[in-house]
C-alpha cells in the first residue's frame, strides 16, 4: 500500500510540474530578426519558464491583424507601432506594456547619386511607403514640417525590395535604420538617411502590448511576462554577439548573415535608449505628443479620448477586483510565524524579526491590508491553524514544505540559495558535488534534507537537531562543514562572532519562499499572488542584504595600512573643505541666477513665460520665419467672463483658474512651442514651423480641455482663441494683431470658439 502512495505522489508531482506552466502566445510584427531579440533571450535563457510561462513566438504574416487577434485573445501579447495610440483612440481597449525603442527605426533613405539630397527635394517625386498611413505618421510628419503638400508625393506601395531604390524605381524608400544602411554600405552605395527624429518627431517603435481584458483577468501572467521580457532585453543588448548567433542558429528565417544581426543589434541598443536606462519606458508626456500629431494628421477622427493611465502600463500597480477591493477592507489576515527560525523569525526585545517579517510588512504595506502576526512554534499545529481559519497563512520551504494538500501555495515570494560553512583554512566549493566523502551536517528538520540525501547519496551526511549542534561539531572538528540556507549560517557567524569560520561555497540549489492559503480562500490567494507579483528585485535585495552579511577570509594585521589610510584622508579631509567652500559660493551664485531667470523670464503666478519674455521669443521666431520659411504660427486667448469670477468667487480663485488653465496648456503643448501669460487673463501660443490649420486643430483641443476640466468652482469656465499665421508681409505687431482681433471677434459672437484669419 505505502508503494502504490509513493507512485502516485510522484507521478501527481510530475503531472503538477508539466501543467504548472501557463501557455501563452507572443505576436510578431514582422519576420525574425534583432528587431526582436529580447523575446527569444527571453525563452532561449529560461526567463520566461523561471516564471512559469510556456511562451510560443509566432512571426508576422499578411494575414495577421496585430490589435484583433490580441482583443479576441488569438495572441495574448503582439509587437506593434505608435499607430496603437490611434487605435486606443478608437475604442479599441489596449494596453502599452513596453517600448523596447525610444525612437523609431523607420525612416527614409534616398541615394547620393539622385537628386534628392534634402527632404524639399522630394516634390514630385516618388517614395515607397507602406500603404498604412499610421505606420508612416511619423515620416509623414517630417514631410510636412519641411512645407511639402503630400498630394505632391508620388506614393507608391511598399516592395519591400531594396533593389527598386537602387535600379532608379523609386526616389526615396522607407527603411529602417538598422537594417537597409548595412546592406548599402556592403553594396558601397553612397545614401542619405532621412531621419523623422531629426526634425523633432519622436516616435516609439517595438511596442509591446496586451489586451486590457488580459490585464485585468491575468494581471499575475502580464507581470511575470513584463518582468522576462525586460530581463531578456537586457541580456541581449549587453551580449550583441551572443544574441546574434542564436538568431542566426535558430531564428534566421531571412537568411541574414552574422555580420549583419551584429550590426542590427548595435544600432538597435542605441534607439532603445539603454545608456540612459530608458530600455521599456513609456513616456505619458510623449504619448500625448504622439496622440496630437495623429490628430493634427487627421488619421483619427474619433471623439474617444482616454486617460493616459488607461492605457500605459504599470507595473508597480495591483489592479484589484472589486471582489478583492472588498475583502481587504472586510478581513484581518494572521501570519503564523515560527518565532525560533532566525534570520526568518525571530523575536528580539519582544518584537519579532526576520526576512520572513520583513517580506509580510511589505506585502501589507502594499495592499494597504489589515494584518497581523501569531506566534507558532510547532509546525503541526500552525498548518492546522491554516486549516481552520480561512484568513491565516503561513511560509513554506522547499519540496517537502509543499506537501500541505489543505492548502494552495503562491507563487514564489524569493529564492534561497544553499550554503556551506567551513572553517577558513578550507577551499571555496563551486558545486555540492565536491563535497562527496566528506562529513557534513545537516538539521534533520530541514525541508531540504531529503531532498539533498537522495541526489548526494556519497556525502557522509551528519544530522543534527539544530544549527547550535552543527556549528559546535564544525568547531570541534567533527564535521567537515555545515550545509544549510544561506540567510542562517551568514547570520549565525556574524551573530555569534565567530571569527574562524566562512562562508565557503554559495550553490546552484535554491529553495522558494512561498505562502500556504486555506485552499478554500481563493480570493486571499489572488489578492496575495498579485502584490508578490510587484515585488521588485530591488525590495528582494534591500531585504536579502540585511541578514547576508557573508564573511569569507580570517581577521589579519592590517595595521600598517590604517596609517597610510590616516594620511590619505588628512589630505582628502583639507582638499573636500576647500571644494566645499567653493562648491557653497557656486551654489549660492546658481541659486542667484536661477532667481533672477525667473523674475525676468517667467510670470510669478502661473510660473509660465512672462509678456517681456514672449516678446523677446517673438522677434527671434519673426526673424527665423523671415529667413527659412518654415512656417510659424500664433494662439491669442482669453479667459471668458474672468471679471465675474473674480467679483464673485474672489481673486484667490480667479488665482487658482488662471494656474489650473495654465498646467493644461502647458501639458498640452509641444516643448518646442512658447507659452506664456501675456497680461491679466490673456495668453500667447508661438508655435514654430506650424501653420494656421495645425494651429487651429491645436487652439480646438485646448478649448475642448479646458470646457471639459473641472475647475472645482460654481460656474463653467472657457476660453475664446484667435488663431494667425505669419505672411510674408507681417511683422511681429501684424501677426499680434490679427490673432488679438481674432479672438476679440469670438468673444462679441458667443465666446468658447476659435476663429482663424
Amino acid at each position: 500500500m505505502y508503494k502504490y502512495k509513493v507512485i502516485f505522489l510522484l507521478l501527481f508531482t510530475v503531472i503538477s510540474s508539466l501543467t504548472a506552466k501557463e501557455k501563452v502566445s507572443l505576436q510578431l510584427d514582422w519576420l525574425h530578426q534583432f528587431q526582436f531579440a529580447g523575446y527569444y533571450i527571453a525563452k532561449e535563457k529560461g526567463y520566461f519558464e523561471e516564471e512559469e510561462l510556456e511562451v510560443s513566438i509566432k512571426e508576422f504574416n499578411f494575414d495577421v491583424d496585430l490589435v484583433n487577434d490580441v482583443l479576441t485573445s488569438k495572441s495574448e501579447y503582439a509587437v506593434g507601432k505608435s499607430s496603437l495610440i490611434i487605435d486606443r483612440l478608437e475604442g479599441k481597449e489596449i494596453i502599452l506594456l513596453a517600448a523596447i525603442y525610444q525612437s523609431s527605426p523607420m525612416v527614409l533613405i534616398s541615394l547620393d547619386n539622385s537628386d534628392v539630397k534634402t527632404i524639399k527635394d522630394l516634390k514630385n517625386k516618388k517614395i515607397m511607403l507602406t500603404p498604412d498611413a499610421r505606420s508612416a505618421a511619423a515620416i509623414n510628419s517630417m514631410l510636412i514640417s519641411q512645407g511639402l503638400n503630400l498630394n505632391n508625393i508620388n506614393f507608391q506601395t511598399h516592395s519591400f525590395k531594396l533593389e527598386d531604390l537602387i535600379s532608379g524605381k523609386t526616389d526615396a524608400m522607407g527603411c529602417y535604420l538598422s537594417n537597409e544602411p548595412y546592406i548599402l554600405k556592403s553594396k558601397n552605395i553612397d545614401f542619405t538617411i532621412h531621419n523623422p527624429s531629426d526634425y523633432g518627431f519622436e516616435f516609439y517603435g517595438g511596442l509591446l502590448f496586451t489586451s486590457k481584458k488580459e490585464l485585468e483577468e491575468n494581471p499575475v501572467r502580464v507581470r511575470k511576462m513584463h518582468k522576462a521580457i525586460i530581463k531578456g532585453w537586457k541580456y541581449a543588448f549587453e551580449n550583441i554577439e551572443e544574441t546574434a548567433k542564436i538568431i542566426f542558429d535558430k531564428y534566421n528565417t531571412q537568411n541574414k548573415s552574422l555580420d549583419s544581426l551584429i550590426y542590427e543589434g548595435n544600432i538597435l541598443k542605441e534607439l532603445a535608449q539603454v545608456e540612459q536606462n530608458k530600455l521599456g519606458n513609456i513616456s505619458t508626456e510623449k504619448v500625448e505628443e504622439i496622440k496630437r500629431l495623429y490628430l493634427l494628421l487627421g488619421l483619427s477622427n474619433s471623439i474617444i479620448n482616454f486617460k493616459l493611465e488607461d492605457i500605459i502600463y504599470n507595473s508597480k500597480k495591483i489592479n484589484l477586483s472589486l471582489e478583492e477591493k472588498n475583502y481587504i477592507s472586510n478581513n484581518q489576515v494572521r501570519l503564523i510565524s515560527n518565532s525560533t527560525f532566525p534570520p526568518f523569525t525571530f523575536e528580539n526585545n519582544n518584537k519579532l524579526s526576520g526576512i520572513e517579517i520583513d517580506y509580510w510588512n511589505l506585502l501589507i504595506k502594499k495592499l494597504n491590508l489589515h494584518g497581523n502576526i501569531e506566534v507558532i512554534n510547532n509546525n503541526k499545529k500552525a498548518n492546522s491553524s491554516i486549516d481552520k481559519n480561512l484568513n491565516n497563512v503561513k511560509y513554506a520551504f522547499g519540496n517537502s514544505d509543499y506537501e500541505n494538500l489543505d492548502s494552495n501555495l503562491t507563487i514564489k515570494i524569493d529564492d534561497i540559495k544553499l550554503a556551506l560553512t567551513t572553517l577558513v583554512d578550507k577551499p571555496y566549493s563551486l558545486s555540492i558535488d565536491e563535497l562527496k566523502g566528506k562529513k557534513i551536517a545537516i538539521t534533520k528538520y530541514a525541508s531540504y534534507y531529503k531532498d539533498l540525501k537522495k541526489k548526494y547519496s556519497r556525502i557522509e551526511f551528519v544530522e543534527v537537531k539544530n544549527i547550535n549542534e552543527a556549528f559546535d561539531l564544525l568547531q570541534d572538528k567533527k564535521v567537515y562543514g555545515i550545509l544549510g540556507k544561506l540567510p542562517a549560517l551568514s547570520y549565525n557567524i556574524t551573530k555569534k562572532s565567530i571569527s574562524n569560520t566562512k562562508i565557503s561555497g554559495i550553490f546552484k540549489e535554491e529553495y522558494e519562499i512561498k505562502l500556504h492559503v486555506n485552499k478554500e480562500n481563493e480570493v486571499l490567494l489572488n489578492i496575495l499572488n498579485k502584490a508578490i507579483s510587484t515585488v521588485s528585485d530591488e525590495e528582494r535585495k534591500t531585504i536579502r542584504d540585511k541578514y547576508n552579511s557573508i564573511i569569507y577570509e580570517p581577521e589579519k594585521d592590517y595595521s600598517w595600512v590604517y596609517k597610510v589610510i590616516f594620511f590619505l584622508i588628512t589630505i582628502i579631509f583639507i582638499i573636500v573643505f576647500n571644494n566645499r567652500k567653493l562648491n557653497r559660493e557656486i551654489k549660492k551664485r546658481k541659486l542667484a541666477e536661477k532667481e533672477l531667470f525667473k523674475i525676468a523670464n517667467l510670470d510669478s503666478l502661473t510660473n509660465i513665460y512672462n509678456r517681456r519674455k514672449l516678446e523677446f521669443i517673438l522677434n527671434t521666431e519673426v526673424q527665423r520665419e523671415q529667413r527659412y520659411k518654415r512656417g510659424l504660427s500664433l494662439i491669442f486667448f482669453d479667459v471668458d467672463n474672468f471679471k465675474k469670477i473674480n467679483d464673485e468667487l474672489g481673486h484667490s480663485i480667479g488665482d487658482e483658474v488662471l494656474e489650473k488653465i495654465s498646467s493644461i496648456v502647458k501639458q498640452s503643448v509641444r516643448k518646442t512651442d512658447f507659452f506664456g501669460r501675456w497680461g491679466g487673463e490673456e495668453f500667447i501660443i508661438i508655435l514654430p514651423e506650424t501653420n494656421k490649420t495645425q494651429a487651429k486643430n491645436i487652439a480646438y483641443l485646448l478649448k475642448e480641455k479646458i470646457a471639459t476640466f473641472d475647475f472645482q468652482i460654481e460656474r463653467a469656465v472657457t476660453c475664446s482663441f484667435g488663431v494667425s499665421q505669419f505672411e510674408k508681409t507681417d511683422c511681429v505687431d501684424s501677426l499680434l494683431t490679427r490673432a488679438d482681433n481674432a479672438m476679440y471677434f469670438v468673444k462679441r459672437n458667443g465666446k468658447n470658439e476659435v476663429k482663424v484669419v
